[in-house]
């Protein structure tokens, strides 16, 4: 089936609300959908890959550890019905940013409702890393990149820790 390929961080389409999945009339029929960016993200070592990250303007991310493909969950036109627990500060990286860490305060707990490559919908609660990383690929269908859920401070302290790692990258080719 093959890989995607991540577009650049500077391409509009990450800034834009996705299209809804459309399982009576697929735009890309959803298994192969959801295995090619399930692949992605892990031969990328991501936790997380949204659809826009890759150039397709669709509601459908992946999540899950790159180390085991079992655990990789493919959610198509999801909605985060309900939030829980205290939010907690933990520094997020992105794909599409790589060496871009900014500590963000997410809840802890979500429930979300999604569908699966079969069309099944259904509602379900994660918590911790699991729960973090959804709210990640979910701001991505919304057009919301991580850096604009930061505090000023930890986005500027980010950000100059950032240029001086791609300096330093430059320099070293």
């Amino acid at each position: 089936m093959g890989l995607y390929t991540l577009i650049d961080n500077s391409h509009p389409i990450l800034k834009q609300p996705t299209d809804k999945f459309d399982f009576e009339n697929p735009q890309i029929p959803p298994d192969q959908l959801a295995s090619q960016l399930g692949e992605t993200m892990i031969y990328n070592h991501g936790i997380g890959l949204a659809a826009p990250q890759v150039g397709i303007p669709l509601s459908v991310f992946v999540v899950g550890d790159p180390d085991n493909r079992e655990s990789v969950i493919c959610m198509f036109n999801p909605s985060i019905v309900d939030t829980f627990s205290e939010d907690v500060y933990y520094e997020e990286g992105c794909l599409s940013f790589p060496g871009l860490y900014i500590k963000i305060k997410r809840p802890g707990a979500i429930r979300i409702r999604f569908t699966d490559m079969n069309g099944e919908t259904t509602t379900t609660k994660y918590t911790g890393m699991t729960a973090r990383a959804i709210q990640h690929e979910y701001d991505h269908l919304q057009g919301t990149l991580y850096q604009t859920r930061a505090n000023r401070i930890h986005r500027d302290r980010a950000m100059r820790q950032y240029k001086l790692l791609m300096r330093r990258r430059k320099k070293a080719k």
